[in-house]
């Protein structure tokens, strides 16, 4: 995981649950640690969008369970930048 990605992750999960986010670990869970409801989730990756460039999720093609783990979230966020990138 990036420096920027987790610090994308933070800020977004900061402006969500509107408390500061001093740290997340790839083993950490939205709904467990951060107490992320299914709407929060949405807003959560909405944030995610606007702070990270070229970033897209599908709503189509996602769920909750998909990014519940900070690690698979920045594992995706990271596959994307570089798949925008070539």
């Amino acid at each position: 995981m990036t420096n920027a990605i987790l610090t994308a992750i933070k800020n977004a999960l900061s402006e969500v649950t509107e408390r500061p986010v001093a740290e997340v670990t790839a083993d950490m869970k939205l709904d467990r640690d951060f107490d992320l409801d299914s709407f929060m989730f949405i807003q959560f990756l909405l944030s995610l969008e606007d702070k990270v460039e070229n970033l897209r999720f599908d709503p189509l093609a996602l769920g909750e369970a998909d990014f519940n783990l900070i690690g698979n979230l920045a594992t995706y966020i990271s596959s994307q930048a570089l798949a925008k990138a070539s």
